[in-house]
């Protein structure tokens, strides 16, 4: 999903580029930030078709659950340090696979 999309013709948004993007994930957490934010701004206008609210609406949600979704991952990677039989703490390697 790209920014440019938005800024530039809001309200000429074709129904089928809308779907197709639904089912992008991003490429980035900071990237589905952005894109997140974009959306947002989007759903602030007044004279935005309500098809059109509806569907930016489901694509944030699904936004916010692929960002969730990273952020969670990130916070296991960084919980994942196991005390040593000796009391020491180890870091153990933890690798997760980000799907979208």
């Amino acid at each position: 999903m790209s920014t440019d999309r938005w800024t530039e013709n809001l309200f000429d948004l074709e129904q089928d580029e809308i779907n197709k993007n639904t089912t992008e994930a991003p490429k980035s957490l900071e990237t589905g930030l952005q894109d997140l934010e974009t959306i947002v701004k989007a759903l602030e206008q007044k004279d935005l078709p309500l098809d059109k609210a509806l569907n930016l609406f489901k694509e944030g949600v699904g936004l916010v659950q692929y960002c969730s979704k990273v952020l969670d991952q990130a916070e296991k990677q960084m919980e994942i340090l196991l005390e040593a039989p000796d009391g020491q703490l180890q870091i153990k390697p933890a690798s997760f696979n980000v799907e979208g």
